[in-house]
């Protein structure tokens, strides 16, 4: 951890290091002429050169407290990651990671644009769904857009999914995707990152942060990317990597997906379906993938989505591989507002005008409960501002 925070996070200076010591002990021992022979330099040779590690401990406290710890040492820390030009040498995370280290079916990273369409989110969520139905691991970045909808339709499909975050783990960001990243780890996946407690999100963690989504997966697949985009510096990562790229097409008028349908031409693979992911690992999977179960949870997503949901009950897929069923009623760590609107609510879509009259909620009040129960999963907006649970 100390290591880490004084060089940096994704920093050149780790695999220096890496080469020139045998542990982490002895880069803590070492002085500053030795630390100089390993071509570290500037602040980071500085930071090496403080030995208190004070702060340190107070921080391993802290984020015993949030969740756990791994480094490189342990055995549940990812091989793929250890594989990395700049590995973390600390990885703090809450919730459950799931093995990806000789996973049965290959875990996959989803990436795309915050300002996503409606064609993107769906197709994302649909894509997930189907990976995650089969025992995929969906690994996303937790933000709003095209993450949110890759880790919802993970989750939809009775998988497990991770978060790579850019901040720390008490940082609530994004903000409104706060009750998505508690549903993540009450349902069998994980949160991450390699930033400690209380960092918040600058704009360079984000790149550093995406080579970790990356890593984590044996691909990437691309939905809605603008020219300018973090998906873009992650399919980057992932080539670099070794790791295959998937694009899903996107509407040539529209700006979100220049960058997506530009990787298309530069030859990532094109795919609808996530049957045309995973038969590119059957091989490598020794032919158990099921790939028309996939197919079929996806348009089940979609049909989710287009007509509503009937009483919600999927598939969560634990440790050892026993199904358990889940059931999305209004959590109890839901507001007061939130569990008012879910009580006026039906299985059949209604219009905001006749919540507002069934609840005498204001309507100002009511979209913030409903927002607060679609990131939870137990609501759904249709068009004409129609909602059921």
């Amino acid at each position: 951890m100390w290591i880490q925070q004084a060089v940096g996070q994704g920093s050149s200076a780790v695999p220096k290091l890496l080469d020139a010591f045998s542990s982490p002990e002895e880069v803590y021992a070492a002085g500053r002429l030795e630390l100089q022979r390993a071509g570290i330099s500037g602040k980071a040779l500085d930071c090496l050169c403080r030995k208190s590690l004070d702060a340190m401990h107070r921080t391993a406290e802290r984020c015993e407290k949030l969740g756990w710890i791994l480094t490189p040492d342990d055995k549940g820390y990812p091989d793929s990651l250890r594989q990395l030009f700049s590995p973390p040498l600390a990885l703090y995370g809450k919730g459950i990671l799931p093995n990806l280290n000789t996973p049965a079916v290959p875990p996959i990273g989803m990436v795309g644009t915050r300002k996503s369409t409606a064609y993107g989110d769906r197709a994302a969520g649909g894509i997930a769904a189907g990976l995650a139905a089969v025992g995929s691991v969906v690994i996303s970045g937790g933000a709003n857009g095209i993450d949110a909808a890759s880790h919802q339709g993970a989750l939809y499909g009775g998988g497990r999914t991770v978060a790579v975050q850019a901040c720390g783990l008490d940082v609530e960001y994004p903000f409104p995707n706060r009750h998505l990243r508690q549903r993540i780890v009450e349902e069998g996946g994980a949160v991450i990152t390699e930033y400690l407690p209380g960092t918040r999100a600058f704009p360079n963690h984000f790149e550093v942060r995406n080579r970790l989504i990356s890593g984590l997966a044996w691909g990437v697949c691309v939905v809605e990317a603008p020219e300018r985009s973090g998906a873009l510096i992650t399919a980057r990562h992932a080539r670099e990597q070794g790791r295959d790229v998937f694009v899903v097409p996107g509407n040539i008028t529209s700006a979100e997906s220049y960058g997506s349908n530009a990787l298309i031409k530069d030859g990532a693979t094109l795919i609808t379906r996530p049957s045309e992911i995973l038969r590119e690992y059957q091989i490598r999977c020794s032919g158990a993938l099921q790939e028309d179960e996939a197919d079929r949870a996806q348009m089940a997503y979609h049909d989710y989505l287009e007509h509503g949901p009937e009483p919600i009950r999927r598939t969560l897929r634990v440790a050892d591989g026993t199904k358990l069923p889940v059931q999305m009623p209004c959590p109890d760590g839901a507001s007061d507002l939130a569990k008012a609107v879910y009580e006026a609510l039906t299985d059949t879509p209604i219009t905001a005008e006749e919540l507002c009259s069934i609840s005498g909620i204001p309507a100002g009040k009511l979209f913030s409960g409903l927002t607060e129960l679609e990131l939870y999963g137990c609501a759904r907006s249709y068009p004409g501002k129609r909602y059921s649970r």
